[in-house]
């Protein structure tokens, strides 16, 4: 299956694509298994604030809110309250680069609420773009690895156990990607951002097969171009016209992924986009599978 990539690197696999979430994602139509818990790392503001929304919009029974910075989670907690009175949320500071705090992450969470549905892991870092690996700061180079592809690691790690351990759960983890992860040539293709995401992609596929016999999804999801924090500070001048896709449109795409049970599982392992039509890529579905598309690889 080809592939058609705009300046904004979508990877536009459905003739349709979404910058706002349409009928079929909408995630106040649903209504989740009760109980139904979500920890979201990275919610204080934007796509993981969105993500955070989307579920309690969804009916979740418990969101678990962290992030390495407090402010902004209280906002965001506030606003799921808002939306769905009897939802229970747990703030919790989690420095995604430490193992130390994010294994504290999942025993808080499992001493809380002795269940764990969906981990959706949307921290990143980028940094400055800079197209040369030889004027790359060492140090933002490092961090980037260390926030995108070993966060990731430390958040499967302890994480995963507790989904696997949650009777009758949606057993879903989510990785917020990017289709920056295959670029190596435009106004954003620095080697810091992209192949730190690839190795978060490659990740995500290795913990598939790890786990797909006990249950386990694992989703790479685009979250579409938005205008986050971290993309307003390093986005350079000529991409941010394409900056304008809702933050929200990742969150409701990650509750249509989980929505119905193992409905969704054959796009485990894959790397798919918020912006694409969800009942457009159902209809590929055939396709998609019997040629195991999606995947990073070596075609010949």
């Amino acid at each position: 299956m080809s592939t058609n990539w705009g300046a904004s690197g979508t990877g536009q696999v459905t003739p349709t694509s979404h910058s706002t979430p349409n009928a079929t994602l909408d995630p106040s139509k649903v209504t989740l298994p009760t109980p139904f818990t979500v920890c979201i790392i990275g919610a204080s503001r934007g796509i993981g604030a969105g993500i955070a929304t989307s579920y309690a919009k969804a009916g979740a029974t418990a969101l678990i809110l962290a992030s390495r910075r407090i402010s902004g989670l209280e906002e965001t907690a506030a606003e799921c309250k808002r939306i769905n009175p009897e939802i229970e949320i747990e703030i919790i500071p989690c420095g995604i680069t430490s193992a130390e705090s994010v294994s504290s992450l999942a025993d808080k969470t499992w001493a809380r609420f002795g269940r764990l549905d969906v981990v959706a892991v949307n921290s990143g870092y980028s940094g400055p773009v800079v197209l040369k690996v030889t004027e790359t700061d060492p140090t933002t180079f490092q961090t980037a690895t260390n926030v995108n592809y070993i966060g990731t690691f430390l958040c499967a790690k302890y994480l995963i156990p507790h989904l696997l351990a949650t009777p009758n759960g949606a057993k879903a983890f989510i990785g917020v990607s990017s289709m920056a992860s295959l670029i190596v040539r435009g106004p954003i293709a620095n080697s810091q951002y992209c192949v730190s995401k690839l190795s978060q992609l490659k990740l995500l596929e290795h913990i598939h097969e790890e786990f797909v016999e006990q249950g386990l999804a694992s989703f790479a999801v685009h979250p579409g171009a938005v205008l986050s924090e971290m993309a307003d500070e390093s986005a350079p001048e000529e991409f941010r016209p394409y900056l304008t896709d809702s933050p929200d449109l990742c969150g409701a795409f990650c509750v249509w992924l989980t929505k119905e049970g193992d409905r969704r599982f054959w796009l485990s392992g894959r790397l798919v986009s918020a912006k694409w039509d969800a009942d457009e890529l159902e209809a590929k579905k055939g396709e998609i599978v019997e040629k195991d598309l999606l995947k990073t690889g070596l075609r010949l």
